[in-house]
């Protein structure tokens, strides 16, 4: 499973790639940022991708609107701090396909992603 992972903070990268490969994903692509992770999810096809919302040169809300024009199915995870209702509500109506609240913990990983994933990983 090539999964593509974006966050500008390398700490909350970490966290998620150490957390994929302990579930037995080990094709994964970090990006620091929705630009890189444009450049990158062009460049090879991408089963999962997990962004966070706030980041430099290209937020996740827009970097899941061009993923949705060119991939209407590839599982879109929101990774972020909740900010209101109205956020969540967007990011879903932008194309995420779930949503994971930061500060994070393995355990909430591990559970959305067998949920969205059950014969993928």
């Amino acid at each position: 499973m090539r999964t593509l992972v974006v966050d500008d903070a390398r700490i909350i990268r970490s966290i998620l790639v150490r957390t994929l490969r302990s579930m037995g994903i080990r094709e994964i692509v970090e990006a620091a940022d929705g630009r890189e992770a444009w450049d990158a999810f062009n460049a090879s096809p991408m089963d999962l991708v997990l962004t966070d919302w706030h980041m430099p040169n290209m937020d996740g809300l827009e970097l899941t609107k061009r993923i949705r024009a060119v991939d209407p199915v590839v599982p879109i995870v929101m990774v972020t701090v909740v900010e209101s209702r109205s956020w969540i509500d967007e990011a879903f109506t932008a194309g995420i396909t779930e949503f994971i609240s930061k500060p994070l913990n393995r355990e909430t990983i591990v559970s959305k992603l067998d949920r969205l994933l059950p014969n993928a990983i």
